[in-house]
């Protein structure tokens, strides 16, 4: 018995100690099988992270173009200096040699934009550029490494005079450089590109910024061997992956009208002494922008300085690079009454010859609507309720319309959303929800008062007045390159707002408002025009103040509806209303606009008639 017990615990030992090596063989297969299969892609990566050192080559920026092919925003050659430690013999002569040529460079840029006073500490600054440069070069070549970068930004011929110097182990790398050679042409359209957090190049604003992916391209990347301990092997292998090129993206912008447009907007705007305005332009047929302009203006080259050659006074700094034809939302006024009057016909509930009562002022939640004048006219239609700029009117027709019906039609015309345009930095105005308007909101909404709206929302709903009813998205993108193909934008159709024949008698009515209204002496007298004008007093302080007004003109050819255009400015101090400030603006523009596209007069009659 007692050797059988002994026997057993023998065995038992053994059985224990092979258990016990075939979990710990399991255990190793484990590991090799998670390391060799499902850990593969993260252990790669580790392994080449050990042996294979990466510096990135900046990819060339896509160009962005005008619809008739010039370039607006480009790329032109710069040059990084890089060196090749391994190479170079005497790192801190060479560092030195370097940092003397190039701290020149670096000193006569800085000092091209630097006041008097500090030109006097030319030898202080001098020497601290030289100093740090240096510093900045012996520390980066001191490295093991194959390759590293040195400066870059170097133009063609700071180049040339580095290459002078004939250094061993120092060359140059090709590094794009966005550059605008339009100047200011454009600028809130185009955006700029200026460095994020991680010092890389980045869009920002417009269509840089909207669409930095598609232009940015892909970095590419020289790649060196390393030993076990991290240092690069002098023999080893080195392997440069190109650089991917950014898309072009051609815009719906036309070069000539928009360089048209500015010249008059700056013209306007320091004619009638105002503090801002924008100039849009569309073709409304298929929302296509043609120009776009907004002043005060910006260099996009010189984003992060200011604008010395704006000659513009202080207080319109802050405007400057906001795109305030999609970011500045303003209570519209009277260019909105249209949106009410063709609500109201669109549903049958007036015609152009339905009449209202004008005997003096109304009241809606114990709130006095007055006309913009004061003045009163008795009975009055709806033609005159436009030609008049008729607040009391508008009101009326307003509460006959209802505020679901009012909303609706105002949010199917685009108003309380953005229009989805191309750019970045849009605002969607403001639309409140009808349920929460009282009778005095009605009215006020119904004559564009308590409620917000970019020029471009405006604009795109008269678009839906010139087009047969039909609200467009706004298209500021033609098409998009992609390594030689094209992928073409289309034009899209949000919704029908209201029927043809609505729009068709909005045209006319728009037509009688433009020449028989408040802009009849400056509206131009051969060409028939639909349009109507705006004069918004602003809010300030709880009450609107009488003095300070927001002027705009909407409007398109009649005969020949190849460009529909909106004009507003900000605060005209030399005239307040519309019809003195937007309306001459639109005109000039139109006079320009009809010698481009070769429009035919069509109202010789009219002319003849008024010339006697």
């Amino acid at each position: 018995m007692k050797r059988s017990s002994t026997k057993d615990v023998h065995n038992t030992r053994i059985n224990l100690i092979i258990a016990f090596f075939t979990f710990c063989l399991a255990v190793v297969l484990f590991n090799l099988f998670k390391i060799q299969v499902l850990s593969y892609a993260s252990y790669s990566s580790m392994a080449n992270d050990q042996y294979w050192g990466l510096q990135e080559l900046p990819a060339s920026r896509g160009d962005i173009l005008s619809s008739d092919g010039y370039i607006l925003a480009g790329v032109q050659s710069k040059y990084m200096v890089y060196g090749e430690p391994k190479l170079i013999t005497d790192i801190p002569k060479t560092a030195e040699t370097l940092a003397e040529t190039i701290s020149e460079f670096v000193y006569a840029e800085q000092t091209a934009e630097s006041t008097a006073s500090e030109d006097l500490d030319e030898t202080r600054d001098k020497n601290k550029i030289f100093l740090d440069l240096y510093d900045k070069y012996s520390n980066l070549l001191k490295l093991d490494r194959v390759w590293v970068a040195l400066h870059g930004g170097i133009t063609e011929n700071q180049k040339t005079k580095i290459e002078e110097l004939k250094l061993k182990g120092v060359g140059f790398e090709e590094e794009p450089a966005r550059f605008y050679p339009e100047n200011t042409l454009a600028a809130h359209v185009l955006g700029f590109v200026g460095k994020n957090e991680e010092g890389e190049s980045q869009g920002y604003y417009g269509i840089e910024g909207n669409f930095n992916e598609e232009l940015k391209g892909r970095a590419g990347k020289i790649v060196e061997e390393k030993d076990a301990f991290g240092t690069p092997i002098l023999i080893g292998g080195h392997k440069r992956i190109p650089s991917i090129e950014g898309r072009d993206i051609v815009l719906t912008i036309n070069r000539s009208i928009q360089y048209m447009v500015e010249k008059e907007l700056k013209r306007g705007v320091e004619e009638y002494d105002a503090v801002s305005g924008t100039v849009i332009i569309m073709d409304p047929n298929t929302g296509e922008i043609i120009a776009l302009a907004n002043y005060p203006t910006y260099y996009p080259e010189s984003y992060n300085k200011e604008a010395v050659d704006l000659e513009i006074s202080p207080h319109r700094k802050s405007l400057e690079r906001r795109n305030l034809a999609i970011a500045q939302m303003y209570e519209p006024g009277s260019v909105m009454k249209p949106f009410t009057v063709a609500a109201a016909i669109d549903l049958n509930m007036v015609t152009k010859d339905t009449t209202f009562e004008d005997e003096g002022p109304v009241w809606y939640s114990e709130k006095k609507i007055d006309n913009w004048d004061g003045k009163h006219h008795g009975t009055q239609t709806i033609v005159q309720l436009l030609q008049k700029s008729n607040n009391i009117g508008a009101a009326w027709v307003g509460h006959q319309v209802g505020p679901k019906n009012m909303s609706k039609y105002l949010t199917n015309f685009g108003f309380g959303s953005k229009t989805k345009i191309e750019l970045e930095g849009e605002d969607s105005g403001v639309l409140r929800a009808y349920r929460d308007w009282t009778d005095i909101d009605l009215a006020n909404i119904s004559f564009g008062q308590g409620i917000s709206a970019t020029p471009l929302q405006v604009l795109t709903g008269f678009n839906a007045l010139a087009n047969g009813g039909h609200l467009l998205q706004p298209k500021i993108i033609s098409k998009i390159i992609d390594n030689g193909k094209e992928i073409v934008i289309p034009t899209k159709i949000v919704r029908q707002v209201v029927s043809k024949e609505t729009s068709e008698i909005m045209t006319d009515m728009l037509e009688k408002a433009a020449s028989g209204g408040e802009a009849t002496y400056y509206v131009s007298k051969k060409y028939r025009i639909a349009g109507k004008t705006g004069t918004a007093q602003i809010y300030v302080d709880g009450a609107y103040d009488p003095t300070k007004t927001n002027a705009t003109f909407a409007g398109y050819l009649i005969a020949d509806r190849k460009f529909s255009m909106i004009v507003k400015l900000e605060e005209p101090r030399a005239k307040i209303f519309a019809s003195e400030t937007a309306v001459p603006l639109w005109m000039d523009i139109t006079d320009e606009l009809v010698k481009f596209y070769g429009i035919t007069p069509d109202r010789f009659e009219e002319a003849a008639v008024n010339s006697n």
